[in-house]
């Protein structure tokens, strides 16, 4: 059996292992990623609004600049100065960062509570940069009495208790401009909260954190740069690999062993960059594990994103209406389904589609359960989202036409035995499911955080995306530079110790 060895394991390629990989690798560490799913950036696995957020934010530059990444191999193609527009049945709302203008519009569609909304937005403005970030992102995730007393503490002295159900009591703000908000936040959040706390809101809804831009290949786009950075520094990608096993002994991470010819890859340090919850069959069965399991499992999805194309002709496409719409049809329901609608336009390359139709993305919401419908139920799903949105655009009727999923799809198979592509319907549904958003159950700020990335087990760190979701991109960014500083500081601390027992020696 071949066994090979390196200081860092990462099994998966969610964003956090690959930033913490990136950087270990750059300090001189050997570094190997498992990718279990080598087609990483392929358009029909990324079938969502390619927009990402938080990347003007002092976290994400500094990532880039220590990795010595440009602007320009992101393939960022837009900035959205209007980041939403917000249509009910009775408002259409710009969402725009220009302030005065936003303050113009509230005063046009909420004359008499326009006024409240703008101490609401002001009041999160002033807390995003009144707040120190540096100091509460480095209280995160703590680890023993004192440092959850610390971020106790700090929660308290500047009042991130808060929620948005005390804004909405305080300032007297009717149903609509609460569906108008949660419209927002349930957007730009892979994270369900109840009631979300003023910190989460300034993070998602002050006046830079909600510029998005438009990224080429969006999230697979970013995940491929950093798996780029992390072979240039001399580490190692394995795509499509099979895990029969992860070793565990004395209480301490050891490696994985692979199906085939792989064998065993031992490793100082385990990096866990898959969601959290898929780890559970590999750790051991004594108290301690049971512990740990209880903690991920209060982190769960509470609903997937479905995400649909539409081919449609731009000259339907009313004037005035913007790139990225949030489509309200009753804003007293909750926001699921049809009556939650995320309109994204862009045209496609030439490289990838010739058409002079423009492409329309379209997400909703579907609770944990519905996924498993059947095909014809996601069809009538699908016509009623269509007779949607030529209400939405008149004139539309035959000049607007699904793409993806095609019910009727057939796939030529060229006489082959076995396809060479999965049908549209099997890859819109796997994409769904890796698109999760997770609920928690917060009754306090320090709730939003229910496990730290450090396990019980020795070596091993889990750097699932759920652990700081609540933070949107920014969660992402931070569970990276927090994980590349724990282990370094752990490899300095056995270095400094090795060479203290050979001077004894």
């Amino acid at each position: 059996m071949a066994e090979k060895f390196c200081d860092i394991l990462i099994v998966g390629c969610e964003l956090p292992g690959l930033i913490a990989g990136a950087f270990l690798a750059k300090r001189g560490l050997s570094v190997t990623v498992l990718n279990t799913d080598q087609d990483v950036g392929v358009q029909k696995k990324n079938i969502q609004p390619n927009l990402i957020s938080h990347l003007d934010s002092r976290l994400f530059k500094t990532i880039l600049g220590r990795l010595s990444i440009s602007d320009s191999e992101l393939g960022i193609v837009n900035r959205y100065d209007t980041p939403f527009q917000v249509v009910m049945p009775k408002h259409r709302i710009d969402v725009t960062v220009q302030r005065d203008a936003f303050y113009h519009e509230l005063k046009r569609e909420f004359v008499h509570q326009a006024d409240a909304i703008r101490s609401f937005y002001s009041s999160l403005d002033e807390l995003d940069i009144s707040l120190d970030d540096e100091k509460l992102q480095s209280l995160l995730l703590p680890r023993g009495p004192f440092q959850h007393y610390k971020l106790y503490k700090y929660i308290k002295a500047n009042h991130l208790d808060l929620t948005i159900e005390d804004w909405m009591q305080s300032l007297n703000l009717n149903q609509e401009i609460a569906c108008f908000l949660q419209a927002q936040i349930k957007t730009l959040s892979n994270l369900h909260v109840e009631k979300p706390f003023s910190y989460l809101l300034a993070k998602l809804l002050a006046n830079q954190n909600t510029v998005l831009f438009d990224v080429k290949g969006g999230i697979g786009q970013l995940k491929k740069i950093f798996l780029n950075k992390i072979e240039a520094y001399s580490g190692k990608v394995k795509n499509d690999v099979k895990i029969e096993n992860i070793l565990i002994e004395k209480q301490r991470a050891k490696g994985v062993k692979l199906g085939g010819f792989e064998g065993l890859i031992a490793c100082k340090y385990l990096l866990w960059n898959e969601p959290s919850a898929q780890i559970e069959p590999w750790l051991p069965k004594n108290f301690l594990s049971k512990w740990l399991i209880r903690k991920i499992q209060k982190v769960k999805p509470q609903y997937y994103r479905f995400s649909i194309q539409y081919d449609v002709d731009p000259d339907i496409i009313p004037v005035g209406m913007k790139g990225n719409v949030l489509l309200v049809q009753d804003p007293d329901k909750e926001l699921l389904a049809e009556n939650f609608l995320h309109l994204h336009f862009y045209y496609p390359k030439e490289a990838e589609s010739p058409s002079p139709y423009k492409t329309l993305l379209v997400t909703y919401l579907l609770p944990v359960g519905d996924h498993t419908q059947n095909e014809e139920w996601f069809g009538n799903l699908h016509q009623r989202i269509t007779e949607q949105l030529q209400d939405l655009m008149p004139f539309s009727q035959g000049r607007i036409h699904l793409r993806f999923p095609k019910s009727d799809e057939k796939i030529e198979s060229n006489d082959l035995l076995f396809p060479l592509e999965d049908p549209d319907f099997v890859v819109f549904k796997s994409n769904a499911l890796q698109n999760p958003v997770y609920e928690v159950k917060a009754h306090r700020f320090q709730h939003l955080f229910p496990f730290p990335n450090r396990s019980f087990i020795r070596g091993l760190i889990l750097c699932g995306s759920e652990i700081l979701a609540c933070l949107g991109f920014e969660g992402a960014f931070l569970l990276g530079l927090k994980t590349t500083d724990y282990v370094w500081t752990e490899f300095e601390l056995r270095k400094k110790k090795g060479l203290k027992q050979r001077r004894i020696a």
